[in-house]
């Protein structure tokens, strides 16, 4: 009799990513940085890449990375989480980090397959527009940012963020590889 849960090896398999599925990552994620660059006309300064977050919770602590935040005039307007497949499997998890990122909540979450996108609000979790011309441009992203409520998420909204994305980390539903 073996000592090991069933959904041991199940999970495991999960967890780990294939060096196929990190591929496809790295390809989606130039390909996003390329769009951005060009056809939204960011600079390289706007862009943090590959941002590490630390998710600290009773049971566990995940390392998690964000595939890019953009960043103008010093305040974090986006947070965009890339990965193959499903954009909107990815969505409630992405809104959860970008709710915890920071003390104050980051107004906008991309989610991307590089093919497909979606924007959400992310203090209301509303989806605003799909497709890859959803990613806001620099100029229309300055424009709409004179809209934008910095705020911090609620106290109470803080321990169930950490839940949602700690149960996607922990099940390997987070469309990321590590």
């Amino acid at each position: 009799m073996s000592d090991t849960c069933p959904g041991d090896k199940f999970r495991e398999g999960i967890v780990t990513p294939s060096a196929c599925e990190t591929i496809k990552e790295e390809v989606i994620r130039k390909k996003i940085l390329d769009l951005l660059l060009t056809e939204k006309e960011y600079l390289l300064e706007d862009i943090e890449e590959e941002v590490p977050f630390e998710l600290s919770t009773p049971q566990e602590v995940f390392h998690l990375k964000v595939s890019f935040i953009i960043r103008i005039k010093g305040k974090r307007l986006i947070l965009v989480k890339c990965g193959p497949g499903s954009v909107l499997a990815r969505e409630r998890a992405a809104l959860a980090l970008a709710r915890l990122f920071e003390e104050i909540q980051i107004p906008l979450t991309v989610v991307t397959n590089g093919e497909d996108a979606t924007l959400l609000n992310t203090l209301t979790g509303e989806t605003l527009e799909c497709g890859l011309a959803s990613i806001p441009a620099k100029t229309d992203l300055l424009i709409r940012s004179a809209e934008f409520q910095f705020l911090p998420l609620a106290e109470k909204r803080i321990k169930l963020e950490k839940q949602i994305l700690s149960a996607f980390e922990a099940l390997g539903l987070h469309g990321e590889c590590h």
